[in-house]
């Protein structure tokens, strides 16, 4: 009879035992798991969830709070930031630098801007507000630049050292645009008519610049998806390029699906058809009009719309010349969904972050976390196994402490 309860105990014991060691193998494996889904980098979706919004949005002004200098210049330092972007009549970045005064100021001016911005612009939105009463802590003469450029006619940020291509694009953006899109440097089929001659002639360094120029403006002839701004993306994507502004590792990207899109054999065979010899220029681009549509293989360009939707939302964020400036830094499609994360997240402090930091500033993109279904799935079996291991180890103490401690109990 002993013999038998003590093979019963022996056999719980085991069992235990055995339990308990593999709940001790599993739990980790379910937390590492967990926390990869979870809480791991994940790959930049085409469109930003809320949660990666407001994570960027977070992880922009800590970027401001770095840059803030020494606790005693804080203010002096932060007005210089302003007064530098003023002179590179870089608007934008002068007016994202003040959004940022309560990052970069002390906490005792932090405290004074955000009692002073109700009252500032009394009916005017949060970032209105902000930035009329970041304005009052200028000193007077960098506070006058800053309201005389904003009312200036040419005011679009260009700066004097920035190549040829940014300062006509920049001159174009502040110029009303007939047509399609709000932005546009591609000028109309005349135009296309002079770059396909050239082209033909041997000018092989043209195609890129020939391609978006001839997808730009077929956009009313293709009809893209909306909210999809062919002409403008084309348009910055043309600016860039001529400014040698574009990664060459990204204008290979491109260059692959603008070829799958518009292929240059097509498009020779367009050009060779619309550019007859002995008719003018207005009649070779009403031709040219006409056959360009013929060479589009329309079911290669829902990849480039893919970047072209990215491109019109990073303008819509921050403007054209500042979209251009923040394309210089993309090396992939995932760096230009990452470039719309921030621009998107920091809108004019995204571009007053790029004008300090450069492509660093692209890494101030988040995931953020959202949890989905499987991912909650996860956190309960992580909650249920742990809860389990608990309730074990509970079991065995409460049951050892109500047996005294035996000869036989050490040896079980």
């Amino acid at each position: 009879m002993d013999f038998g309860r003590r093979h019963k105990r022996m056999t719980s014991g085991w069992t235990h035992a055995a339990i308990f060691n593999a709940m001790l193998l599993l739990l980790p494996m379910l937390a590492a798991n967990v926390l990869a889904g979870v809480f791991a980098a994940r790959d930049l979706p085409h469109t930003p969830r809320p949660a990666a919004l407001e994570a960027t949005r977070a992880e922009i002004k800590s970027q401001f709070s770095r840059l803030a200098g020494r606790a005693d210049e804080r203010r002096d330092h932060w007005a210089k930031l302003v007064d530098l972007q003023l002179r590179a009549r870089n608007m934008p970045a002068a007016r994202g630098f003040l959004l940022a005064a309560p990052q970069m100021l002390d906490a005792r001016d932090r405290e004074a801007v955000e009692q002073a911005a109700p009252q500032a612009v009394p009916f005017g939105t949060a970032d209105e507000q902000l930035v009329g009463a970041a304005l009052l802590f200028l000193p007077n003469d960098v506070r006058v630049r800053f309201e005389t450029a904003q009312t200036s006619p040419d005011a679009a940020p260009a700066g004097s050292d920035a190549p040829s291509g940014v300062r006509v694009a920049a001159a174009s953006a502040t110029r009303p645009i007939t047509g399609a899109g709000g932005f546009s440097v591609l000028g109309e089929f005349e135009d296309l008519v002079r770059m396909g001659q050239d082209w033909m002639a041997g000018d092989t360094r043209g195609l890129f610049a020939l391609q978006v120029t001839a997808l730009g403006l077929l956009e009313p002839a293709l009809e893209p998806p909306s909210p999809v701004d062919l002409r403008e993306a084309m348009s910055l994507l043309k600016a860039a390029n001529r400014a040698a502004r574009l990664d060459p590792r990204f204008h290979r990207a491109l260059s692959e699906d603008l070829e799958e899109a518009l292929p240059e054999e097509a498009l020779a065979a367009a050009l060779a058809g619309a550019l007859a010899p002995g008719t003018t220029i207005a009649q070779k681009a009403d031709a040219l009009e006409t056959a360009m549509p013929g060479a589009v293989v329309a079911e290669n360009l829902p990849a480039l719309y893919a970047h072209v939707s990215q491109i019109n939302e990073i303008v819509d964020a921050t403007g054209p010349v500042a979209a251009l400036a923040m394309l210089q830094h993309v090396q992939s499609p995932a760096d230009l969904r990452r470039a719309r994360l921030v621009a998107e997240s920091g809108g004019d402090r995204a571009v007053a972050l790029e004008a300090v930091q450069g492509r660093s500033a692209l890494q101030t993109a988040r995931t953020g976390v959202d949890l989905n279904r499987e991912d909650v799935l996860e956190i309960m079996g992580l909650a249920a196994a742990a809860m389990a291991l608990f309730w074990m180890v509970l079991l065995s103490v409460q049951k050892h402490m109500r047996r005294p401690l035996t000869a036989l109990d050490y040896y079980d």
